[in-house]
């Protein structure tokens, strides 16, 4: 048996555990076998395998996005460390804590032809927050304090403030392993960060609700994960005279009077009546799903323009930012919706005319809408509508994942804000990903999590279903179109002579055999019809996961 644990493997073990960080997903090597020992051997953390590192991150993602504990990640030397890139990229936009702990060779072997050797240091650059590098190997106390000093400084810059994924790159040198009795040695010594309080002052509140009493004021939201906090908040603001509250799906908002299909809204004659222009915008979340609200802001020449959040960065992707208010949404909104709610005691009830024409034309829209579905439209078989059933059919309780593409555009002007909680990889919007991202979702949710993707996309991914990780309480629905349909539908491609072949790339992706090898239950639909039959036994499969493929015809849909 191997006995000997090297000591700044030790070391990052006993840290991970006193900050918190209790689930690895690791990806097999040799030059990070001293790691995955001493992580596997530490009796408070988990280690998961995941042979592919390109979806072991994914994974690692949406555990941690779901779970809201952070989650580590250990690959071994050379390339292995760059297919952790796009999942990083997505926690660093999506402010998803990531330790990132990869192996490698000692610094004298790299840029010597020396096998698997690459520079590994500031690999992934500006998409983690930070990069540390450490010795494997401790020669005395100098040393050990070095790398007790610098893991508690990697951990807290991961964990606070704007959390975000860190990369720690540790050097080992041979033996990796021996049969050594290893000795004791003191343990990790953690180091207490102690944060001043960043909640909003009471007088802030009031000072800010001030000037934004009496006015059109529009709140526009994009992607967050859910809060009772943040929904509590808007309960308050959402209803109050001249004041409407726009939200993407993705903002987890579950409050009556939130407005959650701008698409819809802003096909109609809103736009055109100057009145329905706010004077005070004031945003908050990540990027906005929705392109035609996108659109809408930076056309509307709005005169004031707030933006709520921790950023690492100035954000005025609007034209209009006027202040930056950096604080947390939960840090920002509770007191201030307090103190505009108590304001707008004083005012005469009514919307006024502001509000009226925003919420009028998202009536309109609704009613529109379910028109739509319920005359000839809804017997056209496309993506559009096979997802707008599935999303009226499944379970509310569920925790909805979607792909990038078609299908998240689709799904924000269908009854997405049903459902427990919606997510999508909107900090990058790749496609690659999307099934490990829903697989560790899955691991952090007692309940069901469903994916909805595009064949494309599935096809970026089907390494993740080899992995033991998949269990029962993930689903899995593919809008199979033959290809990449987003290029079928947007202006920059949808008429070129190239289409099909060079963009939409005519996919043939045999599910119904990946599900059999991978022992999936499998359902299938090509109609209206066959989709509601498929629904039944999709939704009560309860042994083993199921994927649900629904074939809509290659057209614009």
């Amino acid at each position: 048996m191997v006995n000997c644990v090297k000591e700044t493997a030790h070391s990052l073990a006993s840290a991970l555990a006193a900050y918190g960080v209790t689930d690895i997903f690791s990806s097999p090597g040799s030059r990070n076998a001293p790691l995955i020992i001493a992580f596997a051997r530490h009796q408070e953390l988990t280690v998961r395998p995941v042979v592919d590192e390109r979806s072991a991150a994914f994974i690692a993602l949406g555990h941690a996005l779901v779970s809201r504990r952070p989650a580590a990640l250990v690959c071994t030397s050379g390339t292995a460390l760059l297919n952790y890139a796009p999942a990083i990229a997505e926690a660093y936009y999506r402010k998803v804590a990531l330790i990132v702990i990869s192996a490698d060779r000692p610094a004298e072997w790299i840029g010597q032809d020396d096998s698997q050797t690459m520079a590994q240091p500031g690999a992934l650059g500006n998409i983690v927050k930070a990069s540390y590098t450490l010795r494997g190997e401790i020669s005395g106390d100098r040393d050990r304090w070095m790398a007790n000093r610098v893991l508690n400084e990697a951990l807290q810059t991961a964990l606070t403030r704007r959390p975000g994924p860190v990369h720690i790159n540790v050097s080992f040198d041979e033996p990796l392993t021996s049969e050594t009795v290893e000795l004791p040695r003191p343990g990790f010594r953690k180091i207490d960060l102690m944060l001043p309080p960043r909640r909003l002052a009471v007088e802030d509140a009031r000072r800010l609700a001030s000037e934004a009493t009496n006015r059109e004021v529009l709140v526009v939201g994009g992607f967050c994960p859910p809060s009772s906090a943040l929904n509590r908040a808007f309960s308050k603001i959402a209803p109050l005279p001249g004041v409407v509250v726009v939200a993407d799906a993705l903002a987890n908002l579950n409050v009556l009077g939130i407005l959650s299909r701008p698409d819809l809204m802003l096909d109609s004659e809103l736009l055109r009546k100057p009145s329905s222009r706010p004077s005070l915008l004031i945003t908050f979340g990540g990027g906005l799903l929705s392109k035609k609200l996108k659109e809408y802001l930076r056309r509307a020449e709005i005169a004031e323009h707030w933006h709520v959040g921790e950023n690492d960065s100035l954000i005025d992707s609007y034209f209009s930012l006027t202040r930056r208010i950096e604080i947390s949404e939960d840090e920002f909104f509770p007191r201030f919706a307090n103190a505009m709610e108590y304001l707008a005691r004083g005012r005469e009830p009514g919307m006024g005319e502001f509000k009226s024409l925003w919420h009028e034309a998202a009536f309109r829209c609704e009613e529109s809408q379910a028109a739509r579905q319920l005359t000839g439209d809804s017997a056209k078989w496309s993506d559009r509508s096979a997802i707008l059933t599935l999303l009226s059919s499944l379970p509310r309780e569920w925790n909805l994942q979607l792909s990038n593409g078609l299908t998240p555009r689709y799904a924000v002007i269908g009854d997405a804000c049903r459902f427990h909680r919606r997510d999508c990889n909107r900090g990058v919007s790749g496609i690659d990903g999307s099934v490990s991202t829903a697989l560790g979702a899955s691991l952090a949710y007692k309940g069901t999590t469903v994916l909805l993707t595009g064949d494309t996309s599935m096809q970026y991914d089907i390494a993740a279903l080899s992995s033991d990780l998949l269990s029962p309480r993930l689903k899995i629905v593919v809008i199979n179109n033959g290809g990449g349909g987003i290029f079928r539908k947007i202006a920059s491609t949808r008429a070129l002579p190239e289409l099909e072949r060079y963009f939409a790339c005519d996919l043939r992706l045999p599910l119904a055999s990946l599900a059999e090898a991978y022992g999936l239950a499998y359902f299938k639909a090509s109609s209206a019809d066959e989709l509601a039959r498929s629904l039944t036994g999709f939704i009560s499969t309860a042994d083993r996961p199921a994927l649900l493929e629904i074939q809509t015809a290659t057209t614009k849909g």
